[in-house]
């Protein structure tokens, strides 16, 4: 059926020379937005179970950054799910083959739960990894810079998230164009957004270059290390590539049929930074279940006993510790703690079950030093 005979209205004017097609449009998009939301999951999921299990079962404590990405994963998946039911309403389709009803759908189910999915989702990875990172460090600097940042990814996340509320009165007009009353320009609302997401990302990118820095540890370790958990912040790219996706997008008219590249780009970044996110937590679940590969033995080539992990407060500390009276460093002392490396980011599940692992490494340096 077409919109000739005037009983559908159409979301948008076609072409001069196209006809639209409301019951079996000639171009579609939908699958690409479809296929997106539905691997992401496929491979994400996992992930996220093998983090909680290393985190529950072999270093024995889950943390807020635990906690704050399995609640991550969950708005992720309400926004696949959305996703898909926006290709119902006419994602993936020309807008004039978008009937007007189904194009209001779309506005509306897009401006508040695909808003509130994919803004809370973000933060929530975001602050996941922020939380991470504070508990390796006791720089009050490091931690200020830790904390402003989440402060502000939470601010404009919310602030965008629920945007829904407050740039169109009354709320109905932002996805009904018949409604009487205004707007407020909602691009900028968004690429301003946008800008600070991308501002954060780059931010937590760089963060684990300046609490790794100070450390005395082999050049080789440092680096590996820092790039381990600098993992986190990859998912910058990805937002700079959402950013330019929206920019092309600002004067496009068909917006049913280009938003779907916005969908996408949004999906690609809340799932690559969950998985992100938690790769260097696994690498506890790695050295207990194949600890035989080369880059989980230690720094002679011989496998050990204990675990190892990224509880770094220990290390830290240490090494910003202040030199001794004979002018050595106490974090060099043989007595109070070896200088491996290894030593430093040691669990021993095997003894000392529940407990916190920087606490049994503190525990064990202290002794060292009263000896």
């Amino acid at each position: 059926m077409n919109s000739t005979d005037g009983s559908i209205i159409g979301a948008g004017p076609p072409p001069p020379g196209i006809t639209p097609n409301f019951v079996n449009p000639s171009e579609s998009i939908a699958g690409r937005l479809i296929l997106t939301a539905a691997i992401f999951p496929a491979f994400t999921v996992p992930i996220v179970i093998l983090r909680l299990y290393t985190s529950g079962f072999i270093v024995r404590r889950w943390h807020a950054d635990d906690y704050l990405i399995a609640v991550a994963l969950i708005f992720a998946i309400a926004n696949s799910v959305i996703s898909g039911i926006q290709t119902e309403n006419g994602a993936g389709l020309h807008i004039w083959d978008v009937p007007l009803p189904s194009f209001m759908r779309f506005m509306k189910l897009g401006s508040i739960g695909g808003s509130v999915t994919y803004n809370m989702g973000t933060v929530f990875i975001k602050t996941s990894i922020l939380a991470f990172y504070v508990r390796f460090s006791p720089d009050n600097a490091f931690r200020i810079t830790v904390f402003l940042t989440m402060f502000v990814a939470v601010g404009y996340s919310v602030a965008n998230g629920f945007s829904f509320l407050y740039l169109c009165q009354p709320m109905e007009k932002f996805w009904d164009y018949t409604v009487p009353g205004h707007c407020i320009d909602s691009f900028n609302a968004y690429l301003a957004s946008a800008a600070l997401n991308v501002g954060t990302d780059i931010v937590i990118l760089l963060l684990p270059i300046w609490m790794l820095w100070p450390l005395r540890v082999p050049t080789k370790k440092k680096i590996l290390v820092t790039l381990i958990l600098m993992a986190g912040g990859f998912v910058c790219a990805v937002s700079i590539v959402r950013l330019n996706a929206i920019l092309l997008g600002t004067n496009e008219t068909d917006f049913t049929w280009y938003y779907v590249i916005n969908l996408i780009w949004n999906l690609c970044e809340m799932y690559t930074g969950i998985i992100c996110a938690c790769l260097p937590c696994l690498r506890a679940f790695a050295k207990h279940h194949f600890p035989n590969w080369g880059i989980f033995m230690d720094d002679g080539g011989n496998n050990t006993a204990s675990l190892r992990s990224f509880s770094l407060p220990t290390a830290l500390r240490l090494s910003r510790r202040g030199r001794n009276n004979n002018g050595q460093s106490e974090a060099s002392k043989p007595s109070a703690v070896s200088t491996n490396w290894s030593y430093a980011t040691r669990i021993d599940t095997s003894e000392e079950g529940e407990r916190d692992p920087s606490v049994v490494v503190e525990e064990t340096a202290q002794k060292g030093e009263d000896q």
